[in-house]
C-alpha cells in the first residue's frame, strides 16, 4: 500500500517527465496516450511493488498472495492520486466543499476501484508465475498479467474521454454500472482463487500426512483461515506463524512440481 500511495506515482510522474522531455509522448494522439501510454506505465509502477515483494520477501508463493498485494498498491496509488486531484480541484478557488466531497467520493467509488482491480489482476497472474517453474511460463504469466492489467485501466481512461462520466444535465452515464459489474467480478474470482488455495493446501498436506511427516490436525488446521489464526492448536504465538508458514510453503511447492518432468522434479523436490 505505501509502495503505491509514495513509490509508485513518484515512479510513474518522474518516467512521464523525462517522456515529454523526450518528446515521445507528444508524439502520441491524446486517446492513444490516456488509454495506452498512461496506464501502461502506472501499471508498471504500481506492479513494481508486487515484484519486489516476489524477490526481496519471498512472502508471495500463490494467486492468492499476488492478488491481495496487488489490490494494496492499486488502493495506495489511488489515495495519493485522489489527494492530487482534489488538491487541484480546491486550488482553483472556484470548488465548493460538497464540490469536493464528490469529486472525491465519486473517484473512490470509480477510479479507486479500477486501479485496485487491475493491479490485483497483474498481482493474481504474477502469483501464477511464481508457482510456475519454467523460466517461459513465469513470463508469459507476468505479461499477461500486466497486459490484463493495462486493458482494464485502459479501458476505463478511454471510457472517461469518449462517453464521459456525467449527461449534459449533470446525471451518471449509464455505462458506468460496468464497473460495479467489475467489482462483483473481482469478488468472485478472490473467492474462487481462496477456494482453490484451500483445495491445494488440504491435498498436499493430506499426503504429509499419509507419509507419517506431519500429525494428522494439520489436515484439519492448515486449509482454514479462521482456524489457522485462532491459537487453540499451537500455545506460543510466534511459533505457530513460523509453523504456519512452513507448512503452506510445503504444499505450494508441492503443488508446483506437477508441471515439471520427472528429472526436473527429483531436484526441485529436494527444497520440499
Amino acid at each position: 500500500f505505501l509502495w503505491g500511495a509514495a513509490g509508485a506515482p513518484t515512479l510513474a510522474v518522474l518516467t512521464l517527465t523525462g517522456l515529454e522531455r523526450l518528446d515521445l509522448a507528444a508524439a502520441l494522439p491524446g486517446l492513444l496516450s490516456t488509454a495506452v501510454a498512461g496506464p501502461l506505465i502506472e501499471e508498471l509502477c504500481k506492479g513494481m511493488g508486487v515484484v519486489l515483494v516476489v524477490l526481496l520477501a519471498r512472502s508471495l508463493d500463490n494467486p492468492t498472495d499476488g492478488l491481495v498485494y496487488g489490490t494494496a498498491a492499486g488502493l495506495g496509488f489511488a489515495v495519493t492520486e485522489n489527494a492530487l486531484y482534489g488538491m487541484g480541484a480546491g486550488a482553483g478557488g472556484e470548488a465548493t466543499v460538497g464540490g469536493l466531497l464528490l469529486l472525491t467520493m465519486g473517484r473512490t467509488l470509480f477510479s479507486a476501484g479500477v486501479h485496485a482491480v487491475s493491479s490485483a489482476t497483474f498481482g493474481g497472474l504474477l502469483g501464477h508465475a511464481v508457482m510456475a517453474r519454467r523460466l517461459w511460463i513465469r513470463a508469459s504469466w507476468s505479461f499477461l498479467g500486466l497486459l490484463g492489467a493495462t486493458a482494464m485501466h485502459g479501458a476505463w481512461n478511454g471510457a472517461l474521454v469518449l462517453a464521459g462520466a456525467f449527461t449534459a444535465d449533470g446525471t451518471l452515464r449509464a455505462w458506468l454500472v460496468i464497473v460495479p459489474g467489475v467489482y462483483v467480478a473481482f469478488l468472485v474470482v478472490f473467492a474462487l482463487f481462496l477456494r482453490s488455495e484451500h483445495s491445494i493446501l488440504k491435498r498436499q498436506l493430506a499426503q504429509e500426512v499419509d507419509l507419517g511427516l506431519a500429525p494428522p490436525w494439520v489436515v484439519d488446521i492448515m486449509p482454514y483461515y479462521r482456524r489457522r489464526v485462532r491459537g487453540d492448536w499451537w500455545p506460543v504465538r510466534r511459533e505457530r506463524a513460523i509453523i504456519a508458514r512452513l507448512l503452506t510453503r510445503v504444499a505450494f511447492r508441492k503443488h508446483a512440481l506437477r508441471h515439471l518432468s520427472a528429472s526436473e522434479a527429483a531436484i526441485a523436490s529436494l527444497e520440499v
